[in-house]
């Protein structure tokens, strides 16, 4: 593989340019007098925090959206210097040192968080405020967020950079927003009970992916874009949707061993049976401890650009082959579990049908052990096996 060798024969192949050209599609669609919030929590939704962070950075965007203040201090190890909003995922009063050390951006939901940080901090720092406008999680509730405004921003060294909320249900407006725009509604109110003083806070955001994309009128002066950079979008295609490339284009691996076996688990259901005669398989790397679903039993990947049969069930490491059809393979032929060979390909929304997965929980499922290998530009940029990255 492009002169690299894998300490593991299974592996993701992900384009950093598609993960630029989304978030550019998305700056396009809203406009330049948007801010836009890439979110990379869970580990950039599986694709790899510290390559896809790098990519954004690049990009120009105006702040990251970390899931956990350790993701957030791994790109600052690595060198990203950009405004890093950590959503709320820790006792702020444990770790607000953390904060002031690494320049992070906390999300404060309570008096006692905005007090850790002020005591923490010897001048003013940005602090972004989650309201709760119907998502019925997390955040001050909207009605009451006038009044906690002003009471944190009466401490010292704090000031609120931006007042965000999350959207629990969006779809064009043909079909239904009424939840949205009750939600959007819930947000203005807040923001404009502080007269000029919410007028001055740079970044109001509520839309998400959908809300962006099919509600203009709430695109305010930003936007959090989670799942549209990683190349989905929940909203049925039409004029003015944006056009969205998945990053993660392959996942791949290679035959290991070949064998003739004269029993195993072939029967029905796949009971262990003994065989009349010999069945060769193939033994490809990679199991249920990658994420691949025990629903691929009786599926295919591909092998020599043609289908070939998973012959028995999904072990965590190792998946069988019926080679009978392929008198021709041999060890370190490539298979593809996602992705196109020859003249066939399977797609990411064919995979996520047939196991039964959605987004994220499909790219999320796919294990850090499994290696990533990223490309920009049709090059091989960088690897991460077991979490620890290589630029190439």
């Amino acid at each position: 593989m492009d002169g690299y060798n894998l300490k593991r024969s299974c592996w993701l192949e992900i384009s950093l340019d598609n993960v630029r050209d989304n978030f550019f599609a998305f700056k396009k669609m809203v406009g330049p007098d948007v801010k836009v919030m890439p979110a990379v929590k869970a580990n950039a939704y599986g694709h790899g925090i510290v390559p896809c962070g790098k990519e954004l950075e690049a990009c120009g965007a105006d702040y990251l959206g970390m899931g956990s203040i350790s993701e957030a201090i791994k790109l600052r190890e690595n060198g990203v210097k950009m405004p890093l909003l950590v959503f709320a995922s820790n006792t702020i009063e444990e770790v607000a040192e953390l904060y002031i050390q690494y320049h992070l951006i906390p999300t404060i939901l309570s008096e006692r968080e905005a007090k850790a940080i002020s005591d923490a901090a010897s001048s003013p720092v940005p602090v972004f405020v989650k309201i709760d406008t119907g998502r019925g999680r997390l955040g001050v509730n909207a009605e009451e967020f006038p009044d906690f405004y002003r009471k944190i921003t009466a401490l010292p060294n704090l000031y609120v950079e931006g007042v965000y909320s999350h959207m629990a249900a969006v779809n064009w407006p043909d079909v239904s927003a009424e939840y949205g725009l009750w939600q959007y509604e819930r947000f203005s109110a807040a923001i404009e009970a502080l007269g000029e003083e919410g007028k001055k806070i740079p970044f109001c955001q509520l839309a998400n992916t959908p809300g962006g994309i099919a509600l203009p009128e709430i695109r305010m002066t930003g936007v959090c874009p989670g799942r549209a950079i990683w190349g989905y979008s929940p909203l049925d295609r039409r004029e003015g949707h944006p056009q969205l490339k998945h990053p993660i284009t392959a996942w791949k691996s290679r035959l290991i061993h070949i064998n003739q076996v004269c029993g195993g688990k072939f029967g029905e259901n796949y009971k262990a049976v003994k065989l009349d005669s010999p069945k060769r398989i193939g033994i490809m790397a990679g199991g249920l401890g990658d994420g691949i679903s025990p629903k691929l039993a009786g599926g295919y990947v591909l092998l020599h650009g043609r289908k070939a049969k998973v012959a028995s069930t999904i072990s965590l490491e190792h998946t069988i082959i019926d080679l009978a059809d392929f008198p021709d393979t041999k060890v370190g032929d490539e298979i593809v579990i996602l992705g196109r060979q020859g003249d066939e390909e399977i797609t990411m929304e064919q995979r996520m049908e047939e196991w039964g997965r959605g987004v994220p929980s499909f790219w999320i499922e796919i294990s850090s052990h499994t290696a990533r290998c990223y490309y920009k530009e049709g090059k091989l940029l960088a690897v991460s096996e077991s979490g620890v990255l290589q630029y190439i």
